[in-house]
């Protein structure tokens, strides 16, 4: 370096390191200061960003429990199960209008049906719900009355042997997707021939057993009747599906009553400090919650957990892994009936929790994922409860329950919630 370079850059030294101190003494201020007009500390220095919190706490300020799942007539299969130690119930095919005439070997005209052949309720079957290898007996009655039978104690008491009209003695385990129970032509013949109801009660009797009836009432899939309108084979048999007519009431009346299920012998229900889902008919449990504001609407929500505190349950499938389903109920507080909220709330449309398997015989803390939940409340109307419900997989098609403890249990055992988040602040410059 020549020495008038050695002579300028002494010259400017001094000053430059006056300027590079006055600018980290700046900085180191920004970094400590207290500033109450803004957050420009924590965007400027990351070290001191806002740490996430975590809480867990009570939150929940109602819970419960609501039976008779699924609706008389809207579930999609039917359980049938003679398990004397844990499930008994019988069912109900109702066909009110039976053709009555046909059509000889397919021409335009019609000729009254006064003798049949090979009359059957044909049933489909899914076969993943087929308990028992030992034989067992599927029984029809004709459980027609002129009593009120949509009151289920007249409708058992129709279930006698001077009523019985069919039988097929079976194996459960060793069916196929379909059973065939011949029914006795003279039943059917007088029935025909006196414009009446055809109503056929079903139960399984001589031993234990389970079958999983399809009880599609639309389209494929349902319990049919069918019979030859002539005793001989040349003629296409006549296929009627379940029917009902029941004067002044609704369609959803109308479908109840077509096909539906009996208990004799079920679960116990709920008892004191917990709730249920599932068992057989089936529960409902639904949860209401109330999270501060500073979470729900100021706040980056990361993490959120329900948690359940499990109980045994020794009834029905109860070493099987079953699914518990969330549902999110989205009507407004005007809305007390909580059946009604059930009713209407959405399965995933709109947020869900994580479908979690659990074992009824179990027991100990149930972790549930809720982030996608807790993520939506922020934008929901403040009329809008903050909650959940959970129903059971296959709903009143199997015999197995989830029993929890309630917010009325011990304080260690009661449902809480666990959340992590990080407070919003929004940005502003010093």
């Amino acid at each position: 370096m020549s020495e008038q370079s050695r002579w300028s850059w002494a010259r400017w030294r001094a000053p430059l390191v006056a300027t590079a101190a006055i600018l980290l003494s700046v900085a180191a201020a920004a970094c400590t200061e207290n500033l109450d007009g803004g957050v420009a500390c924590p965007s400027l220095c990351p070290s001191q960003d806002e740490p996430f919190r975590d809480t867990t706490f009570d939150a929940v300020v109602l819970d419960t429990s609501l039976a008779g799942y699924p609706t008389l007539g809207l579930s999609s299969t039917l359980l049938l199960a003679n398990r004397p130690d844990t499930l008994v119930t019988r069912a109900v095919l109702r066909f009110d209008q039976l053709a009555t005439s046909y059509q000889p070997n397919g021409t335009g005209a019609l000729d009254s049906i006064t003798t049949v052949d090979s009359v059957y309720i044909v049933l489909p079957l899914d076969t993943t719900g087929r308990r028992g290898s030992t034989p067992v007996t599927l029984e029809l009655f004709d459980v027609d009355t002129t009593a009120s039978d949509s009151v289920a104690s007249v409708v058992r008491s129709l279930f006698r042997s001077d009523r019985r009209i069919g039988s097929l003695t079976l194996t459960p385990t060793a069916t196929g997707d379909s059973l065939r129970i011949p029914v006795a032509r003279a039943v059917l013949e007088g029935k025909i021939a006196s414009r009446s109801r055809f109503r056929v009660g079903l139960q399984i009797s001589g031993g234990s057993g389970q079958l999983r009836v399809r009880a599609f009432q639309l389209g494929a899939g349902a319990p049919t009747l069918r019979y030859d309108p002539r005793t001989d084979t040349l003629y296409r048999p006549i296929i009627l599906g379940t029917n009902t007519s029941i004067s002044n009431t609704t369609t959803d009346v109308l479908l109840s009553y077509q096909v539906y299920a009996l208990t004799e012998l079920g679960s116990a229900g709920v008892t004191p400090g917990t709730l249920v889902v599932g068992g057989y008919p089936a529960h409902r449990s639904y949860l209401r919650f109330n999270v501060p504001l500073r979470i729900t609407d100021s706040s980056t929500i990361v993490r959120a957990e329900l948690l359940l505190t499990q109980t045994r349950s020794r009834f029905g499938n109860a070493n099987d892994s079953v699914a518990l389903i969330p549902l999110v109920p989205t009507t407004t507080d005007s809305i007390s009936n909580l059946r009604r909220v059930l009713d209407l709330a959405a399965e995933g449309a709109f947020a869900s929790v994580d479908t979690a398997a659990l074992v009824p015989s179990d027991s100990g803390l149930r972790t549930l994922n809720v982030l996608a939940l807790a993520r939506t409340w922020r934008t929901l109307p403040l009329n809008v409860p903050r909650a959940v419900a959970f129903r059971i997989g296959l709903e009143g098609a199997q015999p197995a329950e989830l029993r929890f403890f309630s917010s009325e249990a011990a304080a260690g055992l009661r449902p809480r919630l666990r959340i992590t988040y990080l407070p919003r602040a929004d940005f502003v410059l010093p």
